[in-house]
């Protein structure tokens, strides 16, 4: 069975969100790392408040699965 052009569309762009949202998961995570090591605890609850988004978001996306 062939998907429609709607449904392979939806297919697509949910496979690319979830691949750009593993790429900044890791960029978070190397600039969390960083901010630590240079003991800028404000960066990094930044930084940890913008994991949490993502980690929210990467959740809907897996939910429209």
């Amino acid at each position: 069975m062939s998907l429609g052009p709607t449904q392979y569309f939806y297919t697509v762009e949910l496979n690319a969100l979830q691949e750009h949202m593993s790429h900044s998961t890791d960029r978070i995570s190397r600039l969390r790392e960083k901010a630590m090591k240079r003991n800028d605890l404000t960066a990094a609850e930044q930084i940890s408040k913008l994991q949490r988004v993502i980690d929210l978001v990467q959740r809907r996306i897996a939910r429209l699965q």
